[in-house]
C-alpha cells in the first residue's frame, strides 16, 4: 500500500471557504469529518502484482482507518473487508492458515492473491505510519487530534503467527 500527496487535494470542497477563513481546527475534527473531508490521495493497493487500487483518491485518513480496522477482523473472525463510502467497491480478506487471501467486487483475480498475515500487518503498520507522519509534518495540529490518536492504537497489533484462530492451514 501507497499514497502520492497532493496538496490541491488537501482539503475537501465543501470545506475550502471555512479553510481560508481559518475557522478549521484539525486537532479538534471528528474522525469522520477527517474520514470523509480531506486529504484525498492517489492510493496504490497492490497484491501479488494486482492492483486492488490504483491510483484511486479515497480520502487518505478514511484508508488508513479502514485497513487498520481489518487488522483486527483478521484477527478476530478471521475475514474483514475494506469499503468505500463513495462506491459500491469492497476489497475482500480471508485469514486462511497463515495466509491472507484478497477478492474484490469486480476484477477480482484468480487464483486469489495473497501474502501472509505478517506481510499485511507490516504493510498496513507501514502505510499507516507513512501517512501520519507526512500529515502531521504538513499540518502540525494533526499531532494533538483524538481520532488520529485512536487509528495510532489501530496499528499496535501484535505480530503473531500469522494464525489468531488457531490452526488451520494455507490452502
Amino acid at each position: 500500500m501507497a499514497f502520492t500527496p497532493d496538496s490541491r487535494s488537501d482539503i475537501g470542497s465543501g470545506w475550502e471557504k471555512a479553510w481560508q477563513a481559518g475557522r478549521i481546527d484539525l486537532a479538534a475534527l471528528s474522525a469522520t469529518d477527517l474520514r470523509y473531508g480531506f486529504f484525498e490521495y492517489p492510493v496504490d493497493f497492490i497484491v501479488e502484482g494486482h492492483a486492488f487500487l490504483s491510483a484511486a483518491r479515497p480520502p487518505l485518513t478514511d484508508i488508513m482507518f479502514t485497513s487498520a480496522r481489518s487488522l483486527h477482523s483478521l484477527r478476530a473472525t478471521g475475514a474483514a473487508e475494506i469499503d468505500f463510502t463513495e462506491n459500491a467497491y469492497v476489497i475482500r480478506l480471508e485469514l486462511v492458515g497463515d495466509q491472507v487471501r484478497f477478492t474484490s467486487t469486480y476484477n477480482a483475480p484468480t487464483p486469489r492473491p495473497r501474502c501472509s498475515f505478517d506481510a499485511y500487518l507490516s504493510g498496513v503498520r507501514s502505510f499507516v505510519t507513512e501517512g501520519m507522519a507526512y500529515l502531521e509534518m504538513r499540518y502540525p495540529a494533526l499531532a494533538d487530534n483524538p481520532a488520529l490518536h485512536r487509528l495510532r492504537a489501530l496499528v499496535q497489533v501484535p505480530v503473531g503467527d500469522g494464525d489468531a484462530r488457531g490452526g488451520g492451514e494455507s490452502q
